[in-house]
């Protein structure tokens, strides 16, 4: 196994560990969205740029949640 193949696994244990970014989908308007990785295992706030809803991120648990 190659150094490469180790960074893709690591990579899809925790989106956004190596490339510093990663795809979600909106959980208001259904968009997908790229977004910036600080910290694979903790917690982001975005905005989406098409509908303007504010949704939640915790890279640890893989869950997207709505703000309500």
């Amino acid at each position: 196994m190659s150094l490469f193949d180790d960074l893709i696994t690591y990579e899809l244990c925790f989106p956004g560990a190596v490339t510093g970014s990663t795809e979600v989908e909106c959980p208001h308007c259904g968009e997908l969205l790229t977004v910036p990785v600080d910290d694979p295992m903790g917690q982001d706030t975005f905005q989406c740029c098409e509908c303007g809803g504010e949704f939640d991120v915790d890279w640890g648990e893989g869950v997207v949640r709505s703000e309500p």
